[in-house]
């Protein structure tokens, strides 16, 4: 039996390499560890904020553009204070972060990231913000805090806590079992979950967890991680409904270039596979998923903390055409795939695939049928697409909680999917 479960094991693995490959897709002019990468599907743009500079030898406040149509970095801004090790996201159309400053620990700050010229600001202060090594999603209007190190040397600190940006309040907190701080987790969203991996907890670990935003609860997920890791990064694919854990360290490697994907199974089971590892060995680095679900890796330390040296080079995961999975995702035919998150607020991202140069329209309507907004309309060519919708309708005003569908039209073809918009 030992045998056997062996020879399966390699084949899957072998199986999952050649299903995908690494690019060197550009070398970063300031290269960062520890830093925030954030994707806008406005303008399809990648913003990388902060971060610990070798050159310098400190954290930095910049705030760096990457333009991956024209391969074109600059700095288009700062943050108010210099940040390391720190946790952002997107609220309103503006980019909040916390945690890893340098002097005001407490704060939270914004950025519009669709006026670039815009200063930033501090948003708030409250204890809960004073983390390094922390992880965290925005939901709706709810900030979720998961772990990390108090940066005040005495502060309890919960596990989770849930921020409300409008009311600008704790909305609710949940501590740990444990004594011991959790912290250096990777984290992402599908559904109504954020699943956490890894981290360190009187070392580093391979477990998982599950949060659950509408009942606030959290359990363990009996599938472990093939490896111990912690500091590296998780992603979420919506395209292709797989997640990526990816680089990290632990006690054995400084840093380390393997990669394992996550698939979310019917049953809520987890699949785990590792699959073709990076170039480059990272930890403390960042990743995406842009436009077309590619992923895209920035940065990070071939050692912990911040000896070792930043890596400059960026990769992108390329899932290889040639694979009976791929097939899977790149249809023969047009594919509408279902919005994530679901339900959403404030807003969603849509991703559909087409096989050939076409004529196609992408659009809302209501429960009653009514048409709420044409989200795409025109020839496309081939390929996958992301389209993000704002809850907004044709006038540009924001519609009420709901059911809404969501219809791709090309030729004879047309393909709807529910959606829920909860307030």
């Amino acid at each position: 039996m030992k045998k056997l479960c062996l020879i399966l094991f390699v084949f899957v693995t072998i199986n999952s390499y050649a299903q995908f490959h690494w690019q060197i897709f550009s070398y970063m002019p300031y290269p960062v560890s520890g830093g925030q990468v954030i994707y806008a599907s406005f303008n399809d743009k990648i913003y990388i904020l902060g971060g610990y500079s070798d050159s310098l030898q400190k954290a930095v406040d910049w705030i760096q553009e990457f333009d991956p149509q024209k391969i074109q970095w600059k700095i288009v801004g700062h943050m108010l204070q210099a940040r390391d090790q720190f946790v952002a996201g997107i609220w309103k159309n503006t980019v909040m972060y916390f945690g890893g400053a340098v002097d005001d620990k407490s704060s939270i700050e914004s950025w519009d990231y669709k006026i670039v010229t815009n200063l930033a600001s501090t948003f708030d202060r409250n204890k809960n913000f004073g983390r390094s090594f922390s992880t965290g999603h925005i939901i709706g209007d709810s900030l979720y805090i998961i772990g990390g190190d108090p940066s005040t040397q005495g502060d309890s600190l919960a596990y989770i806590a849930g921020y409300n940006l409008n009311s600008k309040n704790i909305a609710f907190t949940y501590n740990s079992p444990s004594s011991s701080t959790l912290s250096q987790r990777m984290t992402f969203i599908v559904g109504d979950n954020i699943y956490i991996f890894g981290g360190v907890m009187n070392g580093v670990m391979n477990s998982i967890q599950k949060f659950n935003i509408s009942t606030q609860n959290l359990s363990d997920v009996l599938n472990r991680l093939y490896e111990v890791r912690a500091a590296g990064s998780a992603v979420y694919n919506p395209l292709s409904q797989k997640g990526f854990i990816i680089g990290g360290y632990n006690e054995k490697l400084n840093a380390m270039n393997s990669v394992e994907q996550i698939e979310i199974m019917q049953d809520g089971t987890l699949k785990i596979t590792q699959i073709q590892p990076m170039t480059y060995a990272r930890t403390n680095l960042m990743a995406v998923a842009y436009r077309n679900g590619l992923v895209a890796v920035f940065g990070g330390r071939t050692d912990r903390g911040h000896s070792g040296k930043t890596v400059p080079y960026v990769e992108l995961l390329i899932e290889n055409s040639n694979s009976t999975e791929n097939e899977k995702y790149f249809p023969k035919d047009f594919e509408l795939y279902q919005n994530f998150p679901n339900p959403f607020n404030p807003s969603t991202s849509i991703a559909f695939a087409i096989s050939k140069r076409s004529s196609i329209s992408l659009d809302v309507y209501s429960l009653l049928g009514e048409h709420i907004i044409t989200l795409i309309s025109g020839d496309y060519e081939p390929g996958k697409y992301l389209k993000e919708w704002n809850a907004a309708d044709k006038f540009n005003k924001k519609v009420p909680s709901g059911i809404y569908f969501l219809q791709l039209r090309t030729g004879n073809f047309i393909q709807t999917k529910k959606m829920v918009l909860l307030k």
